[in-house]
């Protein structure tokens, strides 16, 4: 290993250290709001503001756009076996990348909650 590579990782360490320093030190300073953060984030409460309207906008995109991917899905399971079919060498690959957007697409409802 070089020096640059040692002085890139003790860079990441100290910024990581002071972040979670920062962070534990904020909670500790203002109770409050940690316990309000640790309370909306666990659904005890609605938040308000901007938050909550980006949080029900990407909630409602989600549910719009789960049987979109669902068909777009089926139509790439179908291309790929079409591949497969011909013996294309990519078809592999391209039912990777359906079986990846399958998981994004049914994860997509959790993610935006």
């Amino acid at each position: 290993m070089n020096s640059q590579t040692t002085s890139g990782r003790i860079y990441l360490f100290a910024l990581g250290g002071v972040c979670l320093g920062g962070g534990l030190l904020l909670s500790l300073s203002v109770p409050e709001l940690a316990a309000a953060a640790l309370k909306n984030a666990a659904g005890g409460a609605q938040g308000g503001g901007g938050f909550a309207a980006l949080t029900r906008y990407l909630d409602r995109l989600a549910s719009f756009l789960i049987p979109v991917g669902a068909a777009g899905s089926v139509l790439g399971l179908i291309w790929g076996g079409v591949m497969f079919m011909f013996g294309n060498p990519s078809a592999a690959k391209v039912l990777g990348y359906v079986a990846l957007g399958v998981v994004i697409v049914l994860a997509s409802k959790g993610l935006a909650a």
